[in-house]
């Protein structure tokens, strides 16, 4: 049945691309607003009940309503999984903005691009402006954005919808990645520290610990191999940070992806500080132009078909055992 719904979901969504505004994902962003402003004394162990509370809390919700509809029907509990997921998956969602940057550039119009790139970045980022990006600059972060919104909606989805009973996973991975997100404080010298987004974000570091690797090992499978395999070792060499795991979601898979395509994908002082050594400066990652959108693409729908083949053949090979 996994295999399944992610097959009509992905054709869905293919079809009819969920809109960002949505009354779903306005109902958990009231829901976990109010839990941040009802329960935040500034305190690490707060943000852990609240996280509790909102990611935990609705997660066995859903699972006991797929249990039920499962109950009754088969048929029934997949219409609930396939329901769930088309909320919870899907890139389609906010990839337009990625194709108009590149129909921009392409018309030489960086104007245009910049504000595009504005648009899509402030979604999660309000103060973000591209008005004084380069070309470059506009075509790498753009790329960079859309695949960390690969990983959050698809690939990170995809692991732990297979994980657990329903579509239980699929909300625990996107609850934990919005509070970690809408939680998080940058600390300020003039207020006392704030500690409630604290759990929330290594929470979700290590929830999305497993699903960046695999991610990261899809991208070196669908690409160049030994580069994304020598480009994810370049970046494990970082020091660890504590409690959190090394390298980071985020480093892991630009990196992954940079070494897969060729192209540097990191900001140009992050990816000299991991890839620059004597006689080998850049690892010999070229800079991203107005064609590495489409590669990137490319990239990331081959990794989805990889992991969909895959599953695919667990399930017949479960179904003939």
């Amino acid at each position: 049945m996994g295999w399944l719904s992610l097959v009509i979901t992905l054709l869905l969504e293919q079809l009819r691309p969920l809109p960002a505004a949505n009354p779903v994902y306005g109902a958990v962003r009231q829901i976990s607003g109010w839990a941040e402003r009802n329960l935040n004394a500034g305190r690490r162990r707060h943000g852990a009940y609240a996280w509790l509370l909102v990611v935990v809390g609705l997660t066995l919700v859903v699972g006991a309503a797929y249990a039920v509809a499962a109950s009754i029907s088969v048929v029934l509990g997949l219409a609930v999984n396939v329901a769930v997921l088309f909320f919870a998956l899907g890139f389609r969602q906010f990839s337009h903005r990625g194709t108009e940057i590149q129909i921009a550039l392409a018309n030489g119009d960086l104007n245009a691009a910049r504000r595009e790139l504005t648009a899509w970045k402030q979604l999660r980022d309000p103060s973000f402006t591209a008005a004084d990006l380069s070309q470059d600059e506009v075509v790498r972060q753009a790329i960079e954005h859309g695949l960390l919104l690969a990983q959050r909606h698809v690939f990170g989805v995809f692991f732990w919808f297979l994980v657990l009973p329903g579509p239980m996973g699929a909300v625990l991975y996107r609850l934990a990645e919005h509070v970690a997100r809408v939680w998080e404080r940058p600390p300020s010298a003039a207020t006392p520290p704030d500690r409630f987004g604290e759990f929330a974000s290594k929470a979700f570091a290590w929830i999305d610990w497993i699903p960046a690797r695999l991610t990261s090992l899809g991208f070196a499978i669908v690409g160049d191999f030994e580069g994304a395999i020598y480009c994810w070792r370049q970046v494990a060499r970082q020091a660890p940070a504590a409690g959190l795991p090394t390298p980071d979601s985020r480093t892991l898979i630009l990196a992954a992806a940079s070494g897969a395509l060729g192209l540097r994908l990191m900001p140009t002082t992050e990816a000299a500080r991991h890839f620059d050594e004597v006689g080998n400066e850049g690892a010999g990652l070229a800079d991203p132009g107005v064609p590495a959108l489409r590669s990137v693409v490319g990239l990331v729908w081959r990794s989805i078909l990889l992991w969909l083949a895959l599953l695919l053949a667990l399930t017949l090979a479960g179904w003939f055992a």
